[in-house]
Formats: C-alpha cells, structure tokens, sequence
C-alpha cells in the first residue's frame, strides 16, 4: 500500500486582497515499507540540531533558521556554520528517501476568469488524486491520501468538509470532470503538519515548485527544485488551466 502525502503552497486569496499568483497541492507518495526509515532518519535530523523529535521542519521554517536573516523561526540557529551544516543533512535526507512526487499548479487569475465561484483548491485536489490513481493502477496497489486540513499562510481556515465531499465522490463515481479513483481507499485521512513527518517532507519539496512559478526561477538555477524536487517528479508537472501551458516550458 502507498501513502500519499499533501500539502500546499501558495493561498486561495483573491489577487486583488494581495493573494499568491499561484496555488501549488503537492503529494508525497511513500510505499507503506519505507515510511518507518523515513520517520527515524528524519527525526534523527531534528535530534542532532534541537534536542527535539517532534519539532516541525518545514520550508519557511528552515529558510529563516539562517541566523544572517531577519526574520524570527521556530528553528533558528546562532551559528552559520550549524545552519549550513543543517541544510546539508536535510537536503542529503530528501534526496536519498524513497519517495515519488506529484504537483498541481493552478493559475489562479486564469482559473477565476473560466470559473469565478469555484475554489481552485477542490480542484487541485481532484487533479492530484487522479494522478495518485494512475500511480497506484500502475502498481497494481491500493491507498489512503492524509492531508493538513488547514488551508491559508497566517489565519489559517478548515477546508475538511469540502474535501471530505470530493474524495468520496471520486472514490465511488466518474463525473464530468473528475476520473473514478477506487483504488484510493478509506475516507480521506486529516493530520496537521506539525504532527505528521510525511506532511513536513511534503512541504519541503512543494515550496521549490511554487517558488519557481511564484517568482519566475529557473528551474536550473533554483538548486531546491533542481536538485531535490524535479528528481522525485513521476511526471510533468500538472498546470491548470492549460490556456497558459507556456508556463510550464521547463518542466516539458
């Protein structure tokens, strides 16, 4: 069985109240064999730097742990030689793990214009699991989808009852725009990313995607996305709505 892990970047903000261009869902698939290796190497990590197992690591977290950096993170350090040193140990982590990744890229401005009343996350989602069925077809396996509930960057909001109506849906039915996907199993699975080391992995590899839309990076010259996402892709990356594929020319 596999376990697919998710979490976003980017917001559901309209453009015009200073929302995000984009909004990245990013899914972590992690076979049911490797995910207790994954958690003892990754907790090993958390150990070495802050004598805590259960301290969350995620991107901007790890970003401002630079002490040469202003702003204020749960994880920072007084040393530049220990944050490099931490950097180093978490980017060897995510590279060596077992792990295939998938990510939907929504263009919010294009997205509002087809479909003004819609939430681009619910579909994001839908996008995300029929790529998740695929993966587990192709495998001839089964699995459970576990998700951060909490949607927004300061005050977050709960977005459960909505996705809980989507998966289920796809689960037992084919609609116009969204494939069956019986080979997810369960309801879908709610955990907050401080409390599960898959959601923190996840967010660590969906930032660099959001980053590079985000903020118009090349690919080749953004080492996170570079070095540590763009290897774990199964796919190219989805971009929707597909008017504006031309956004997407470096992940052909």
């Amino acid at each position: 069985m596999y376990l697919m892990y998710i979490d976003e970047s980017g917001d559901t903000i309209p453009l015009n109240q200073k929302g995000k261009k984009f909004l990245v869902l990013t899914g972590c698939v992690i076979h049911e064999n490797e995910i207790q290796k994954i958690e003892n190497d990754f907790r090993q990590i958390k150990q070495k730097y802050y004598q805590n197992f259960e301290i969350e690591i995620k991107s901007n977290f790890l970003r401002y742990a630079n002490p040469d950096l202003k702003q204020s993170s749960p994880l920072k350090l007084k040393s530049r030689e220990k944050y490099d040193e931490l950097e180093k140990d978490v980017s060897s982590f995510l590279k060596q793990i077992s792990c295939v990744l998938f990510a939907v890229v929504i263009d919010k401005k294009t997205y509002w214009e087809k479909f003004p009343a819609q939430n681009p996350y619910d579909t994001a989602y839908m996008l995300l699991l029929e790529q998740f069925e695929k993966y587990l077809d192709k495998n001839n396996s089964l699995g459970i989808c576990i998700i951060d509930p909490r949607e927004g960057q300061v005050e977050k909001h709960f977005i459960g009852e909505e996705l809980t109506k989507i998966h289920n849906q796809m689960r037992f039915e084919e609609t116009d725009f969204g494939k069956k996907c019986p080979r997810v199993i369960e309801k879908l699975l709610f955990s907050q990313s401080d409390k599960t080391i898959g959601i923190q992995i996840t967010d660590l590899f969906c930032y660099p995607v959001f980053h590079v839309f985000e903020y118009n990076k090349k690919v080749n010259e953004y080492w996170r996305f570079n070095e540590l996402t763009k290897e774990k892709l199964n796919e190219a990356i989805k971009f929707y709505p597909d008017e504006t594929k031309k956004d997407t020319r470096f992940f052909n």
